[in-house]
């Protein structure tokens, strides 16, 4: 089989120490090896459709989240490549075996397993750990330092007949899982919710195009303190600079949507945040994610969308603060050169951070 490959050129900002510095992929989706030399604090990739752009997106989140099942439910899902919910387990696992087959470059066959690696440049070797002995209370013991990995890695092994092994390092740790058990297909609540609680856990959270459901938006402002609502409300400011307050109204209770509200000079009685237009949306969206990703990661699909072009690059220089004061590395693709321009103008203007535009195209 002829190996398909992709071309990265890079255009640089100096680059600060991070937790991915660079990024090699192996045989997952459309790249049967991709390799990304430098990262960047915030991250714009740029390509022509079906250069894999939010498949890239795809294998950061997969990464970053330690290959958890939520991440991989919602990937399937939101490519309606897994459309059922709920179903009998036997039949979900059977579901899921062919869904997850579509994250191989190359699938497995009969005489060989499918494997796909995600992680920075020459992160070394994973090396299952194996119990050696038991503690006082039965539970197994393990050799912490049967691994060369140097960065941070993921491993999916996929067999056949449906067995699956996960390793990753730091998480999900690098133990070996023999005929790891399919999880049962989640209702498309449940799964929200495990979205949601994944994000704020792991410190990761991903933006599809159609944007936060209200239900993220909601749950990351009750996680936000005093503080980052002061410094979101300033980010607020940029595309409208007379808000005086803003809030999520409704109780945390089931059944009852919750909207954020916003008071201004114009509207002094509190005001759905909509009525100042799908910018200032968009915008509270993107500080409300970068608040809960602290110390994480962001990921944007198509950063663009609900912005207007004359808007971007306040946008993003709100992007590049917010990332360096909450320590956040972002990735973000677009389908615009408007949006290119901005990021490159909010980067040119920066002084604190390192940025990297990124394209995508065959080789």
């Amino acid at each position: 089989m002829n190996e398909k490959r992709f071309d990265v050129e890079i255009t640089e900002v100096p680059l600060s120490t991070l937790n991915l510095n660079s990024l090699e992929i192996q045989n997952f989706r459309c790249f049967e090896h991709l390799v990304i030399e430098k990262l960047g604090r915030v991250n714009l990739i740029v390509g022509k459709n079906g250069m894999g752009k939010t498949t890239l997106l795809e294998a950061l989140w997969l990464l970053t989240s330690g290959v958890s099942w939520p991440v991989i439910h919602s990937i399937l899902y939101s490519r309606n490549e897994l459309v059922r919910y709920g179903v009998m387990a036997d039949k979900a696992q059977r579901e899921q075996i062919e869904a997850v087959n579509s994250f191989f470059a190359a699938p497995p066959h009969k005489a060989q397993s499918a494997h796909f690696r995600i992680g920075v440049k020459e992160a070394g070797e994973l090396i299952p750990r194996y119990p050696y002995d038991v503690d006082e209370n039965g539970e197994p013991l393990f050799d912490d330092d049967a691994t060369h990995a140097e960065g941070s890695l993921i491993e999916v092994e996929l067999e056949y007949k449906g067995s699956i092994c996960i390793k990753g390092h730091p998480k999900p740790g690098h133990l070996l899982v023999q005929d790891l058990k399919w999880l049962d297909l989640p209702k498309e609540k449940d799964l929200l919710e495990d979205v949601i609680t994944n994000a704020i856990d792991e410190q990761v959270v991903f933006i599809p195009v159609k944007g936060l459901t209200w239900q993220a938006q909601a749950r990351f402002w009750d996680k936000t303190t005093p503080r980052k609502n002061k410094l979101i409300l300033d980010c607020l400011h940029r595309l409208a600079s007379d808000i005086a307050e803003y809030r999520f109204k409704g109780d945390n209770i089931e059944g009852q949507v919750r909207f954020p509200t916003v008071s201004t000079e114009r509207f002094p009685d509190e005001v759905p945040l909509a009525k100042l237009g799908e910018g200032t949306q968009r915008l509270l969206s993107l500080a409300l994610a970068i608040s809960i990703a602290n110390e994480g990661y962001l990921l944007i699909d198509e950063f663009e969308t609900g912005l207007h072009h004359s808007v971007q690059a306040n946008v993003w220089r709100e992007v590049f603060k917010l990332a360096h004061k909450w320590n956040v590395q972002v990735f973000a693709t677009t389908h615009s050169w408007d949006c290119v321009e901005a990021f490159q103008e909010a980067a040119a203007e920066d002084k604190n951070e390192d940025a990297m535009l990124i394209r995508l195209q065959h080789k």
